[in-house]
C-alpha cells in the first residue's frame, strides 16, 4: 500500500490500462447477483469502449469509502483515499450476513485472518412479545454476520484498497474543498502539524467521494433532512463468568477461544427506548441503549449511574452481563435515520452513513454503506465513460429508494410496541 502525504496533485495509481466494461464485468464478484440494480447492468452491456483515464479523490477511511476506492481501482480509475482516525468509530459493530459475502468476494479469509470478529449465530429479541424469541442464522440465505471491532475492521478495509492500487493518504485532515475548472481541489493538514498548516500543494481529483459519515460538511450545501432527536449510549460490558475462562496457547491474552464465545445478539425493548448486545472477542458484550435526548436530558444520575439502572431492567441482557465494572465507559452517538438533502452533484457523490445513515440498533449500516459504495462507484466509472453525469440522478434515486424501504421496515417495527 502507497501511504501518501498531502503534497502534490498527483494522486492515486498510474496505469495505462483501463478495463473495458467486459472486463469489469468479469472481474467483478457481482456478476451473478441478481440484487444488483439496473445501473450496473447498463454500464457493463451498453459500454464496452475503452475509457478514458479518471482520477477520484474519496474523502473519508471507513467501510464506505474504502470499499468504494476498491471498487474504483479495480475498475481502472487512479485513486486516492484520505483518512483521518480523529473520526474513526470505535466498538463492536455487526456486519450482517450479505456485507460479509460481498467482503469475502474480494478477499476469502478477510474475517478468519484479516479482521477477525464473532459470527453471530442466533439472534434472541424480546421485542412485543411476552417472551423472548430465536432467530437462528442458518434461515438466513446470506448465512451468519459477524460481530466485529471497527477500528480493526476499517483499517483491514484501507489495506484492502491499498493493495489495490488505491494511495491512501493517512492520518490527514481535510480543511477545506474547492472546485476549479472541472476539477476538485482538497487543502489538508496532516496529523502533527499546527493548525494554521496545510499541504504545501493541494490534491486534485476530477471526482469526489465524500464518504465523511453522519456529519454534514461545511464544504458542500448539503444537510440532514431532520435534525436527530435520539441517542444511542454505548459500552463495553465484560461477562458474568463464574470462573475464568482458560485461553488456548498462542491467543491473545484478552481473547477467548472460539468454542468459549457467545454468539448472541441480543435485541430488547423497553419501556423508554431499546437495547442491543454484540459478542465480544473477549467474552463480553458491547451493548447500545438507543433513547431520546429529552430522556437523557431529564436523568437524575451521572451518565454511568444511569445506563447501569436501565441496564438492569432488563429481562434478556441483565442476567448474561455485567454492568458493575469500575472503568465502564460510555460513549454515544446519534441514533437516528438520518437522510441528506443532497446525496450527489456536479462532479461528487456521497456514500455510507454520508448518504443514508439507517438507526444503529437495525444492523445495517454497514450493510448499506458497501451497497451504496458499490452504487456509487459503478456511478463514477459510467460517468467517465459517458464524459456526463446522468448516472448521479439515478444513484440517487437508488439510495432514496433504499431508504425509504429502510424507513418503511424501521417504522412496521417499532410501531408494534
Amino acid at each position: 500500500m502507497t501511504i501518501l502525504k498531502a503534497n502534490s496533485c498527483s494522486i492515486g495509481r498510474k496505469s495505462d490500462e483501463i478495463w473495458t466494461g467486459h472486463r469489469l464485468l468479469e472481474k467483478s464478484p457481482y456478476r451473478n447477483d441478481t440484487l444488483l440494480p439496473k445501473l450496473f447492468h447498463t454500464f457493463i452491456f451498453t459500454h464496452s469502449k475503452r475509457p478514458q483515464p479518471m482520477n477520484v479523490v474519496v474523502v473519508g477511511g471507513g467501510p464506505a469509502g474504502a470499499m468504494c476506492a476498491l471498487m474504483l481501482a479495480r475498475g481502472g480509475a487512479s485513486v486516492s483515499l484520505v483518512h483521518w482516525d480523529g473520526y474513526s468509530s470505535d466498538g463492536v459493530e455487526l456486519v450482517s450476513g450479505r456485507a460479509r459475502r460481498t467482503i469475502e468476494r474480494h478477499s476469502p479469509d478477510f474475517f478468519r485472518r484479516v479482521a477477525p470478529g464473532v459470527e453471530v449465530h442466533e439472534t434472541i429479541s424480546l421485542w412485543g412479545t411476552p417472551e423472548p424469541v430465536t432467530l437462528s442464522a442458518m434461515f438466513n440465505p446470506w448465512g451468519a454476520g459477524m460481530a466485529v471491532e471497527r477500528g480493526l475492521f476499517d483499517q483491514a478495509l484501507r489495506n484492502m484498497a491499498g493493495a489495490a492500487g488505491v494511495s491512501v493518504i493517512a492520518d490527514t485532515k481535510v480543511m477545506d474543498i474547492e472546485r476549479r475548472d472541472d476539477q476538485w481541489q482538497l487543502s489538508m493538514r496532516s496529523a502533527g502539524t499546527r493548525s494554521a498548516e496545510t499541504g504545501s500543494n493541494p490534491v486534485c481529483a476530477r471526482f469526489l467521494v465524500l464518504a465523511t459519515g453522519r456529519a454534514s460538511t461545511l464544504f458542500l450545501d448539503r444537510s440532514p433532512v431532520t435534525e436527530s432527536s435520539q441517542v444511542a449510549l454505548m459500552a463495553s460490558l465484560p461477562t458474568q463468568h463464574d470462573e475464568p475462562v482458560p485461553h488456548m496457547p498462542n491467543e491473545l491474552p484478552n481473547e477467548l477461544p472460539n468454542e468459549a464465545l457467545n454468539h448472541t445478539l441480543y435485541v430488547e425493548a423497553m419501556d423508554n427506548g431499546w437495547w442491543y448486545a454484540l459478542p465480544a472477542r473477549d467474552g463480553g458484550h458491547f451493548a447500545g441503549f438507543c433513547i431520546s435526548r429529552d430522556e437523557i436530558r431529564r436523568r437524575q444520575a451521572t451518565l454511568r449511574e444511569f445506563f447501569v439502572r436501565e441496564l438492569d431492567r432488563t429481562r434478556l441482557l441483565a442476567p448474561s452481563m455485567s454492568s458493575r465494572a469500575y472503568n465502564l465507559r460510555i460513549t454515544g452517538r446519534t441514533a437516528d435515520a438520518v437522510a441528506f438533502s443532497r446525496m450527489a452533484g456536479n462532479g461528487w457523490i456521497a456514500v455510507g452513513d454520508a448518504a443514508y445513515a439507517p438507526d444503529p440498533l437495525s444492523g445495517m449500516g454497514i450493510e448499506l454503506a458497501i451497497e451504496s459504495a458499490q452504487l456509487g462507484a459503478t456511478a463514477l466509472l459510467a460517468a467517465a465513460q459517458h464524459n456526463a453525469m446522468p448516472e448521479f440522478a439515478e444513484y440517487e434515486d437508488a439510495i432514496r429508494k433504499r431508504a425509504s424501504q429502510h424507513g418503511k421496515t424501521a417504522a412496521h417495527h417499532y410501531g408494534r410496541l
